[in-house]
């Protein structure tokens, strides 16, 4: 069953071995993504997030979606951010990480990735949402994404 690997996986088994394990070739190129997941991680899992792709072979992406500060997120998203964050700490999962792009961008290249990048939601917006008659776009200052190659 799963639950010798479940264990192992809580023990702190790197995420890598067991793909390894199951004939991931670490040699090779990847991609790997993380998206809503950093908020609920501290500070230093975050970085550890962070530093195990960054060790992946040449040519590998690492995507990653992040929130930032809420009092940053503009009027009209705060409040589903807000409730959100409600609802998370009310179920035991409380949002404990947020990042300044900035930062972020810091961190991956200090956990060791080659290039890497900032995706706001204007450029999602410049970039899937241009042209919309309905006016739809990605809210503006709430999960952004980070970006970065080895």
């Amino acid at each position: 069953g799963t639950g010798g690997r479940n264990r192992r996986l809580l023990l702190g088994a790197s995420w890598r071995a067991e793909l390894v394990q199951a004939g991931f070739d670490p040699g090779r190129p990847a991609v790997v993504v993380s998206t809503g997941v950093s908020m609920y991680l501290t500070r230093e899992a975050n970085v550890e997030t962070l530093r195990e792709p960054a060790e992946l072979a040449p040519g590998s992406t690492f995507a990653m979606t992040f929130l930032l500060p809420l009092e940053r997120a503009d009027d009209d998203a705060r409040p589903g951010l807000e409730q959100s964050a409600r609802g998370a700490r009310a179920s035991g999962t409380p949002f404990i990480s947020f990042f300044e792009p900035g930062d972020v961008v810091e961190l991956a290249r200090a956990a060791g990735f080659r290039a890497v990048r900032h995706v706001s939601a204007d450029d999602l917006a410049a970039r899937y949402f241009a042209g919309r008659s309905d006016g739809l776009r990605p809210p503006k200052n709430g999960e952004e994404i980070l970006v970065a190659t080895t």
